[in-house]
């Protein structure tokens, strides 16, 4: 028999969006433990999403200079019940009802307050992770009025050492453009609030450059539409259609070719826990709708080590 090893993040949210909030492991999936600061060792376990190359990372938070004992205790957790196995709690930091409370494990001596999972590290290609409807607490959250009717934003991330990047496709159908100001919300007419995405940092990493592609040209459903979209950071999350969403930090150049895009650094700096929106790029369209329209961007982040 084999102990198996729980650990679960401060916010865990039920629905099966993939992003391992909590997760179990078996012991003998353990693979290596790395100290990447002075108050953060990572200990990584073979994939639970079986990829061949994949790594499972889960991050603790400690005390600081206490890599060795915080090591020493989740081995111990490991080898704990040598005889029968069992489900071993190590770090539970999700103090919601969800669970039973926070809960560290004694082995790691009162070092550990914070847990951090990664699915699926291995720099050779993204995982899925299911989009969450109405969110404000994940990275990969979209408002209601970002929801086209042909699909709902899709989200990928990948982790290679520090590397994070996240990657976002949309569809633009029956999304719609005012045309009276640049900067302004692309969403449904209908309304509701339009962001794709969250800027989590801790997730994302401290975002540096980004990258869009277009799969399928924009398309003029109704009116007049326009192919010059670009991306803008927000503090607010409920900014609608026509909304104001201030100067774009991501400036595409406008897709009016598949495979038209660009890749480059930001506009000013994005803030951490803004709110992403779709905003035009120009003042072409006339309340127009689309009825075709597929882009993807990726968003460049780095971990902190310092």
């Amino acid at each position: 028999m084999e102990n198996y090893l729980y650990f679960a993040e401060a916010d865990v949210e039920t629905g099966g969006d993939s992003a391992s909030e909590a997760i179990t492991v078996p012991a003998s999936s353990y693979l290596f433990a790395d100290p990447i600061s002075t108050t953060a060792t990572n200990f990584y376990f073979e994939s639970i999403v079986g990829s061949d190359s994949g790594m499972q990372e889960v991050q603790l938070a400690h005390t600081a200079n206490k890599n060795k004992e915080v090591i020493k205790g989740v081995l111990a957790c490991m080898n704990a019940h040598p005889s029968n196995g069992g489900f071993v709690i190590v770090a539970n930091a999700n103090a919601a009802a969800l669970t039973t409370g926070t809960e560290f494990n004694q082995a790691l001596g009162g070092y550990v307050d914070g847990v951090t999972i990664t699915q699926d590290v291995d720099g050779q290609g993204g995982a899925a992770v299911t989009g969450v409807s109405g969110g404000t607490a994940l990275w990969n959250s979209y408002g209601a009025g970002a929801i086209s009717t042909a699909a709902v934003p899709v989200y990928e991330r990948r982790v290679s050492g520090n590397e994070v990047v996240s990657t976002i496709i949309m569809d633009l159908t029956a999304l719609g453009n005012v045309g009276t100001a640049a900067n302004d919300v692309i969403g449904l007419p209908a309304g509701g609030a339009a962001y794709i995405a969250k800027y989590v940092q801790a997730t994302m990493g401290e975002l540096y450059k980004w990258e869009a592609a277009c799969f399928e040209v924009p398309g003029e459903g109704t009116a007049t539409i326009t192919t010059d979209i670009d991306f803008a950071f927000n503090a607010s999350a409920t900014l609608e259609y026509d909304g104001a969403a201030g100067t774009a930090e991501i400036n595409t150049g406008g897709f009016a070719n598949v495979g038209a895009g660009a890749n480059g650094g930001f506009l000013g700096t994005p803030t951490a826990n803004d709110y992403l929106y779709i905003v035009e790029g120009d003042t072409a369209g006339t309340t127009g709708v689309y009825n075709a329209g597929k882009l993807m961007l990726k968003l460049y982040g780095r971990l902190s080590t310092i």
